[in-house]
């Protein structure tokens, strides 16, 4: 799905002033857009420098955010009087991106609706037509049910990076290949993300129940959502201009709305896909012959004494339940399953469905064959199983836009 779009629009030429150096400036008092003015005192008085405009706003609406940049005068990368937004296609117009739509055109459409809501003067003096799409996210997921899995997948990419790609691993459950971090600068080709969307969630549930939003809270306690989200990690590649413009992908809104039916239409793969795996494919094909253990000892004993560690009324720590349970365990991991169940002990089958209600699944004991060790290694790709075919529920349903007065808005003749 397209779970970030980032738009530069500039201003329509009818209404910039022309500077000798090619650029332009539009006047930011004539704006409905936050604007500050520095001041000193100078020989008694209070002098105030030029106006300036505040170089982002938030515009909240029932379901998501829009981050609005206001550049009356142009930047560093483009000095024509412009605009940026920035929002995920799919979160402003469903509320959430667990999942969403491979069409970018609704989103987009929706994103210049609360422009136009929240900044009608500027609305009304910028070249629609002309915007131009800055960077593009394509994100898909796999489910990696295991926390060990997790963690040993996250150190594998990080190690995959080389000493020109930043790292940015500081969250747990979190990588950035290429983004800004240790004072490098974010890739304007293309950069990945691997997170697990869960906890993401869960931290928005949390920020919308603090502040009361009854519309989001809604929208992401729903359980179905939260059964889709756990146990996902996210692969989210980003594409900037740059690496647009380098494989013949348009840069133009209007150009990239037109070429991704096109895409889809000729090719029977979504644009959506394609650039995900431009952004992937060479990190994937770098783990091929990676291989992890199926079993982590140490975190299954977390497991266990999470479970059945007790406090008694003295304050001691009761642990011998817990070591009877991983006892238990190692002898099947070592004996193996069946060879023990033959002696038909109470206290065996009485530990194994302790161990079943520690989380530990009475397959995955029987699994764990001492006569066949490499049963429990597997490759790394193998547990990142990504169906880009099932990406969504069954019951998920294509979003619309709530945008209304859709001739202001058309964008593709």
């Amino acid at each position: 799905m397209w779970d970030k779009l980032d738009l530069e629009i500039p201003f329509d030429s009818l209404h910039v002033n022309n500077t000798s150096q090619g650029g332009g400036n539009v006047n930011i008092l004539e704006y409905d857009f936050a604007i500050y003015q520095e001041g000193k005192i100078v020989d008694g008085v209070q002098v105030y420098d030029s106006p300036s405009a505040k170089k982002w706003e938030t515009v909240a609406s029932s379901i998501s955010h829009l981050a609005v940049g206001f550049y009356p005068s142009g930047n560093g990368f483009n000095h024509w009087p412009h605009v940026r937004i920035k929002a995920s296609p799919n979160k402003i117009i469903q509320g959430h991106n667990v999942f969403g739509t491979e069409d970018i055109k609704q989103g987009a459409l929706q994103m210049l609706t609360q422009l136009r809501m929240a900044f009608p003067k500027i609305f009304r003096h910028l070249d629609i037509k002309a915007a131009q799409i800055r960077y593009l996210d394509a994100t898909y997921s796999a489910l990696v049910e295991s926390a060990f899995q997790r963690r040993t997948i996250f150190k594998v990419f990080a190690n995959l990076a080389d000493s020109r790609t930043s790292v940015n691993d500081k969250h747990e459950d979190y990588l950035q290949l290429g983004g800004a971090a240790n004072g490098k600068e974010a890739s304007k080709f293309k950069r990945q993300k691997i997170y697990y969307k869960f906890q993401e969630v869960m931290h928005d549930l949390r920020q919308a129940k603090r502040v009361n939003d009854k519309t989001r809270v809604d929208i992401l306690s729903d359980q179905r959502l939260l059964d889709f989200a756990n146990s996902r990690m996210r692969f989210e590649g980003t594409i900037g201009f740059q690496e647009l413009k380098r494989v013949g992908i348009p840069t133009s809104l209007n150009e990239f709305m037109k070429f991704q039916d096109w895409y889809l239409e000729t090719h029977g793969v979504t644009l959506c896909e394609y650039v995900w795996r431009l952004c992937f494919d060479k990190l994937f094909s770098q783990i091929e012959g990676h291989t992890m253990k199926n079993v982590d000892d140490e975190h299954i004993k977390l497991r266990i004494d999470a479970k059945y560690i007790r406090i008694k009324d003295c304050g001691k720590l009761c642990k011998r339940k817990a070591d009877a349970v991983f006892k238990t365990y190692k002898a099947i991991k070592y004996e193996g399953y069946s060879e023990l169940s033959k002696a038909n002990s109470s206290t065996f089958f009485r530990n194994v469905k302790l161990l079943e209600n520690a989380g530990i699944s009475k397959a995955f004991l029987k699994s764990l064959d001492p006569m066949k060790p490499q049963l429990n290694v597997v490759p790394i790709v193998q547990l990142i199983k990504i169906d880009f075919s099932n990406q969504r529920p069954a019951w998920y349903e294509e979003p619309k836009a709530s945008y209304s007065q859709q001739h202001h808005l058309k964008l593709v003749g």
